[in-house]
């Protein structure tokens, strides 16, 4: 007992002393004397340059704990001179005794004055992938040696408490600067604050911070407040009432600061691979976009799939607080009620959108629209559209209007006289975008219920489009208007440098009138002329170009253009042709009765019984060689030149009237085809009158009356001659057989 007394006092002093050892080194160890050491260590790791400037602060108990401040790692070799990474405070406390237990108590982490420069130099070098690549070598390295066969079942809780009294991340910033693209980015005053942090507690986050970059200029306060949750194994994560707020400014691309807001309450299962987005709102300028979205496949290939719609939109607000001006439409509620719905499914690969619905407005289109590969991209959709007025998005018609064209096009003419220069027109080049077009797959079906263009209805339209391999092609094109159908397909090839362009139409018991009346009024040079009839129209058009000039000048193909009963209202032919002879006549001295010349009736009508021209395309010319206007009293034949890239035509016609008489010479005129020259620009056509025909015309007329009037006065004459003659005869017949009379007298 003695030696068992004497062995435990022995060991209680011993114990004493070790205890009485360990509080002299708690008191009298100063880490701040390692810093060589701790400077030397990192330096050999990280090849850089690295300091500690403030002290070096340690506790055990009962908190083990470290605080440093001023630490400072140096910028990699060929960088700029400020350091890479910089720490003014950190500060990190951890109660000991409930690790025994394994439960992490952690007073408050505070972290301060956090700062980090990434750069990429001119060359593409970047001044952070030396790190990443030991770090990456280090991790690999770890989870050899503790790889374990993988476990079923569920996960168990890594701490069995976890008490944290708040986060503190104070003024962090963050650089970025790559000069090869001469972009440069801040992120600052970046502070993220959080209250006691527990398991399956919320914990109340809020972020703040501002971003910076030159190009383009922007300028935005970001905002995150949420309520935290997390389970022991970190399974289960909510972030409930999560809202992010960015106040924006970027004058390059925005007149005004843009407010955006993003809601949501975000519940994410780590076992299941599963986030769910419920209760999502985004606002920005007044546009608000719903959502309720799963993620599927969280950790490795991300699947979202859920709702979107918005709330009813006013673009033309919207629009114009993004600073794009629209141009003036015809309605004014034109663009004021947009609304967006549909079914979502997404990866990083591919987009479905399905049961969309669209609403413009009073319009509404239907369908589904799917990207199966977003980098080729491949596209595929099947839509409708209900009727629409395109008019209402058109610029507005007043009465106005065709007096300003009018007066605009006579000033180019004008110009064009004066100054070539003055004259010269915009011809940019026509901006495709040549690459996407080039790997564009698309196939798509779009049917429109009726479409309102220039008050003329179409209908029952189809339009099916396809793309491969940078040619895109609709066919076909079908529709339905003017009481007519019409069928076209449209071709652009894009594999060259040039683009290639092609047309083929064929249009069937289509009226063209209300069409085609705005420019017979233009060349007739009155408002009222219409006409009426059922027509046939084929096209077949190439070209290839990169601007419209281009366009205009490589176009070669074939126009036919053939109408049957056709009522022409509006042109006098007669009184024109009457006029154009009595002018003519009053100017040689030979005047006709003013009811002869007539007056301009616009009621009047000519009825056709065949309309017809063909023409061919080539060099900017549309010819034209065979005319026809056929009815039962007036005939018109024509041929010419309409030039499309000048803008400008010079066109033959001849106009053949059959007069109810021919007695006189007027009348005799008339009953001569009159040669009528058209040319000139669109703006200011001019028509001249061959007079050189009139004069032989008339000049031939002339000699065969006078030759007539000679001949008649030889013959009356003649017959003066014979009559007297024959008078002179029966005179002396007479006088003969009196005397004979006279002497049978006197024998008896």
């Amino acid at each position: 007992m003695k030696n068992l007394k004497l062995v435990l006092k022995i060991f209680g002093v011993v114990i004493i002393i070790l205890l009485l050892a360990l509080a002299a080194l708690l008191f009298t160890f100063d880490p701040n004397n390692y810093k060589e050491t701790i400077t030397a260590q990192v330096e050999k790791q990280t090849g850089r340059d690295f300091s500690v400037d403030g002290d070096i602060s340690i506790s055990v108990f009962p908190w083990i704990g470290v605080q440093v401040e001023n630490v400072e790692l140096a910028n990699a070799e060929g960088f700029s001179d400020q350091p890479f990474a910089r720490i003014s405070q950190l500060d990190v406390k951890v109660m000991l005794m409930p690790l025994l237990r394994k439960e992490l108590e952690v007073d408050k982490v505070r972290l301060n004055g956090l700062f980090a420069s990434l750069e990429i130099d001119e060359k593409g070098n970047n001044n952070w992938s030396d790190l990443v690549a030991q770090d990456d070598t280090d991790a690999a390295q770890a989870a050899q040696r503790t790889a374990q066969p993988a476990e079923t079942g569920e996960r168990a809780p890594a701490l069995a408490a976890l008490a944290i009294n708040g986060i503190e991340l104070v003024d962090a910033t963050v650089l970025w600067n790559d000069a090869q693209t001469n972009t440069h980015s801040r992120l600052s005053d970046f502070d993220l604050t959080t209250a006691a942090v527990r398991f399956n507690e919320p914990v109340a986050v809020q972020l703040n911070t501002r971003i910076k970059h030159n190009e383009p200029e922007l300028d935005a306060a970001v905002e995150l407040t949420t309520n935290l949750t997390f389970n022991e194994a970190f399974t289960n994560v909510l972030l409930d009432a999560m809202l992010l707020e960015i106040e924006a400014d970027a004058p390059e691309l925005l007149k005004e600061q843009l407010k955006i807001a993003l809601g949501s309450d975000i519940n994410i299962d780590i076992d299941q691979e599963l986030a769910t987005l419920s209760n999502t709102r985004l606002t920005a300028m007044e546009a608000v976009l719903h959502a309720t979205l799963d993620v599927n496949k969280l950790m490795s290939e991300p699947v979202i799939s859920g709702t979107v719609y918005t709330d009813t939109i006013n673009a033309r607000t919207l629009l114009d607080r993004l600073g794009i001006e629209l141009p003036a439409m015809a309605k004014d509620s034109s663009l004021t009620r947009l609304a967006y719905a549909s079914r979502i499914k997404a990866d990083a690969s591919q987009v479905e959108l399905d049961d969309i619905k669209l609403n413009l407005d009073d319009a509404e289109v239907k369908g589904w629209l799917h990207v199966p590969d977003l980098v080729k991209p491949v596209v595929r959709y099947k839509l409708h559209m209900s009727p629409i007025n395109a008019d209402d998005y058109l610029p507005p018609v007043s009465a106005e209007t065709g007096e300003q064209a009018a007066a605009t096009g006579q000033a180019a003419a004008t110009g064009a006289a004066t100054d070539s220069s003055a004259t010269a027109v915009s011809d940019p080049e026509i901006e495709l975008p040549v690459e996407l077009l080039r790997n564009l797959d698309l196939q798509g079906e779009l049917t429109m219920a009726s479409v309102i263009v220039s008050e003329i209805p179409v209908t029952d339209i189809l339009m099916t489009t396809q793309a491969r391999a940078g040619v895109i092609r609709v066919d076909p094109l079908q529709l339905r208007t003017l009481e007519g159908n019409a069928s076209a397909s449209v071709m652009i090839n894009v594999k060259g440098d040039v683009p290639d362009y092609a047309i083929g139409m064929k249009a069937s018991d289509m009226r063209p009138g209300p069409v085609v009346n705005p420019l017979l009024a233009g060349v007739f040079g009155e408002q009222d002329v219409t006409l009426d009839g059922p027509a046939n129209v084929v096209a077949d058009i190439k070209t290839r170009g990169q601007r419209l000039s281009e366009l205009k000048q490589g176009a070669t193909g074939n126009l036919r253009f053939d109408m049957g009963k056709t009522v022409l209202q509006g042109v006098d032919f007669e009184y024109f042709v009457r006029t154009v002879v009595a002018d003519y006549l009053a100017a040689r001295s030979l005047p006709v009765k003013p009811e002869w010349r007539g007056s301009f009736s616009p009621e009047t009508k000519t009825a056709f019984h065949r309309v017809h021209a063909s023409a061919m395309v080539a060099n900017g010319d549309i010819t034209n060689k065979d005319l026809i206007l056929d009815s039962s009293r007036i005939k018109v034949k024509g041929e010419g030149v309409v030039n499309i890239v000048r803008n400008d035509m010079d066109y033959n016609a001849l106009v053949d009237i059959e007069p109810a008489s021919r007695k006189t010479t007027a009348e005799k005129l008339l009953d001569q085809p009159l040669a009528v020259r058209i040319h000139g620009p669109f703006e200011q056509l001019a028509y001249d009158v061959d007079k050189d025909q009139l004069k032989k015309l008339l000049g031939d007329m002339l000699e065969a009356e006078a030759k007539a009037k000679v001949k008649k006065e030889l013959e009356e004459e003649k017959e003066k001659l014979r009559q007297k003659a024959k008078e002179e005869e029966e005179e002396l017949k007479q006088k003969l057989e009196d005397k004979l009379k006279d002497k049978l007298k006197g024998l008896f």
